[in-house]
């Protein structure tokens, strides 16, 4: 398929519409000048759309009208479209907020969907679009029930549950909001230069933007109610959404809403600002997804960073098996551990991370791997913890100690191999002290 944007022969009636004279000034601007893919999709729907053809606005359709696919394919296996949706609709946000701030008419593309929305933009179009889409309690769930009504124990609890989680992320969407604003807009938060840069221009120098995938912390509390873990197959799947038994003290309802709702670890969104400042304005960029919104093709496509272990992040699952540290978590008893699968030197086969440990010692793992189809390479960023994840991130958003590790291990030729670290560190309060290598490890191929 071309990577051409396509000349569309329009009716009189659509070329004299004030929504397509938008359309036209949006895939001329900067901001989609350089994606012709993304303009094709916009340029596909929104004339389907002008000529009131909103039925046929649809995956397959687009996939095969503007990817050259065929009328069959499987969406659930070739994940193109959303994934190019999911830029388009950050790009339709960029255009908005830069190039066409003055515009008094806004495009947008509602997640669930294709079809195209046009909508005069009002004095507070930016605070109701950037909204937390994820809380769809009403407001009735959210409320306490009146003073003067009894209510059961489990229920009471079931309540109580929705009301923190609900609160935890309107901050967390805040502080997400804050931590992007203050990445695009702080002086002093320079760059790197990325194509010197030996780890990060392989992540920011790309003709596609770097993916980045943050954990589903909504499963990893359902995991710790229920001491069940999810494998990557019942993930894709949904089944552990629908087939829950419900632990002593709650209800099924409640582990149901907790395991549909869409939470993410607050350093999740802190490293996604970090990566933001890194990158740049002069790359592709980053598209942020949601661990739920991710499909096997996607991790095929091109450079991938992984945020959390596979408890919340279920795509580690597949990285794992070539690694020689890994995260695992007993349910029963509420630790962590890290299994060094071959000790050398003075290795330990286990490293504990439990919660009486006075020392509150945490561990994080930095591990740089191939992506599924070896176009490209996957950044993982785990640890047993928050704190444990975050000082994974410390170490390589640290030039002092990135740079000289990677001067250790580079090839005769200069270029970095795929690598795993060990680190150990305290959790001081939630957040990770200066950490220590506990060990690395080099790939031979």
């Amino acid at each position: 398929m071309s990577d051409t944007i396509p000349q569309l022969e329009l009716q009189p009636a659509i070329v004299e519409d004030p929504r397509w004279a938008l359309v036209e000034r949006i895939v001329s601007s900067a901001s989609f000048v350089k994606s012709p893919r993304l303009c094709s999709i916009l340029l596909y729907i929104c004339e389907l759309s002008l000529r009131g053809r909103n039925d046929e606005i649809n995956e397959l359709n687009i996939g095969a009208g503007v990817f050259g696919r065929s009328r069959n394919y499987d969406p659930s296996v070739d994940g193109i479209v959303r994934s190019h949706a999911s830029r388009l609709r950050q790009k339709l946000e960029q255009y908005f907020t830069e190039e066409g701030i003055h515009e008094t008419m806004r495009l947008s593309i509602p997640k669930g969907g294709y079809v195209p929305a046009f909508e005069p933009r009002g004095p507070l179009w930016s605070i109701e679009e950037t909204g937390p889409s994820v809380l769809s309690a009403t407001a009735n769930e959210l409320d306490p029930p009146p003073p003067s009504t009894p209510m059961p124990v489990a229920e009471d609890f079931d309540r109580r549950v929705i009301w923190v989680l609900s609160v935890a992320l309107l901050l967390a969407c805040g502080c997400i909001a804050y931590l992007l604003a203050s990445a695009r807009s702080d002086p002093r938060a320079a760059p790197f230069i990325t194509k010197e840069h030996p780890l990060w221009r392989n992540f920011f120098s790309h003709d596609r933007p770097t993916m980045v995938i943050c954990s589903d912390t909504g499963l990893t509390i359902l995991e710790n109610l229920t001491g069940s873990p999810v494998n990557l197959t019942d993930y894709l799947s949904g089944n552990y959404r629908t087939h829950i038994d419900s632990p002593a003290g709650t209800t099924v309802q409640t582990v149901q809403t907790i395991a549909e709702h869409r939470y993410t670890s607050i350093v999740d969104t802190e490293i996604v600002a970090r990566l933001y400042r890194t990158a740049g304005p002069s790359t592709n960029g980053i598209e942020v997804r949601y661990s739920r919104d991710v499909r096997p093709n996607d991790l095929k496509a091109g450079p991938v960073i992984l945020l959390g272990t596979q408890e919340g992040t279920p795509w580690v699952e597949l990285f794992e098996d070539q690694m020689n540290f890994r995260v695992q978590h007993n349910h029963q008893w509420g630790s962590f551990s890290i299994i060094n699968r071959s000790p050398r030197d003075k290795e330990l086969p286990r490293y504990e991370s439990d919660r009486a440990d006075p020392e509150h010692k945490i561990y994080g793992i930095v591990a740089l791997r191939p992506n599924l189809a070896g176009s490209g390479q996957v950044l993982i960023l785990e640890g047993t913890s928050m704190a444990g994840t975050e000082s994974a991130a410390d170490f390589v958003f640290d030039d002092a100690r990135l740079l000289p590790f990677l001067q250790r291990i580079r090839k005769p030729d200069g270029s970095i191999p795929f690598f795993e670290i060990l680190l150990q560190s305290s959790n001081m309060n939630g957040n990770a002290s200066h950490s220590e290598v506990m060990g690395y490890r080099v790939s031979p191929e």
